[in-house]
């Protein structure tokens, strides 16, 4: 997807300089590849449903400075990795497993979902039902221990997270006070949470209830905010659609898109948009079954048969 972070950076002064040379002996690094192969390695044992990892681009890097003021010595994120799980209870072997291997960590724990919305409150967010590792190792000789983030959560939380970090978090184009626009993440990640459970998961009758009326709750105890942001919060729905669509549909779309540029990707990934917000629009109903409505809609469409816009990727 398009990047709506501004990546318009170079290092400035020797803060940035520094964090500019130690990631380069980061991505530059052999010792860094097989800590990577061997964490790789640990999710196939597992057999999670997707395994990434990266570590920090500069710009971001320096970009992530300019607003947190943290120097080297203070990130936690150089490395950072997800095991992403097919449904909570895969979470807590792997969980174990990485406590063995990593010899300096700090674990957090579930966090409760009412602390998710707390008003104008920042809580660094942790998926509902995940686990997130910081660690830090002695992975380059010479030099400070690697800053590792590791996430540990299901799919759900995996993709409801990605709709609100990049529509919201990571938007510069947003003009808000922080508190405002982490709250307002938070916010956009627990409705899109709920909605994530309730359009891909196989629910008793008990469990749509309870999940309904919680993000019944949730809209309407934030919905002078919400509509405040409309636009926001949108973009993070159709953002939702666009993931679950690739998620239902990865298999297929990774055949057809290994030969394709960054820049076409991002064409489809505004297509699958447009498509879902087609979707939204040709239904009258409440806004909760509208959205639910409209991504049952588009997991059922054919990769190659989306839309018109597709036509030209079909022959690569």
């Amino acid at each position: 997807m398009r990047n709506k972070m501004n990546l318009n950076v170079m290092a400035e002064n020797d803060e940035e300089e520094k964090i500019e040379n130690y990631l380069n002996l980061l991505h530059n690094s052999q010792e860094i590849k097989n800590f990577l192969d061997n964490m790789e390695q640990e999710s196939k044992k597992r057999n999670v449903y997707k395994y990434r990892a990266r570590i920090k681009d500069i710009k971001s890097a320096i970009r992530t400075y300019r607003i947190n003021h943290k120097k080297l010595e203070e990130a936690h994120d150089y490395i950072g990795i997800s095991f992403i799980t097919n449904n909570e209870n895969e979470i807590y072997g792997i969980v174990e497993d990485l406590k063995n291997i990593l010899s300096n960590y700090e674990l957090i724990d579930f966090v409760p979902e009412e602390m998710i919305y707390s008003p104008l409150v920042y809580i660094k967010w942790v998926p509902p039902l995940g686990f997130n590792i910081f660690a830090h190792e002695k992975l380059l000789q010479n030099q400070m221990e690697v800053p590792i983030e590791i996430r540990v959560c299901s799919k759900e939380a995996f993709i409801s997270e990605q709709a609100a970090y990049y529509s919201i978090q990571k938007n510069d184009t947003i003009k808000m006070p922080i508190e405002e626009k982490n709250n307002l993440r938070n916010i956009v990640q627990h409705i899109t949470y709920k909605l994530a459970l309730l359009t891909m998961r196989d629910l008793t009758k008990e469990e749509i209830i309870k999940h309904r009326q919680e993000l019944k709750n949730i809209i309407n105890k934030n919905e002078k905010f919400l509509k405040q942001n409309y636009e926001l919060c949108k973009d993070a729905i159709l953002d939702l659609g666009r993931l679950i669509y690739r998620c239902v549909n990865e298999s297929e779309i990774i055949e057809h898109e290994t030969k394709l540029t960054k820049e076409e990707i991002d064409d489809i990934d505004d297509s699958l948009k447009q498509t879902f917000d087609r979707l939204l629009e040709n239904s009258q109903k409440n806004i909760i079954d509208k959205i639910c409505l409209a991504i049952q809609k588009i997991k059922l469409i054919k990769y190659e048969t989306l839309n018109e816009e597709f036509d030209k990727y079909k022959a690569v």
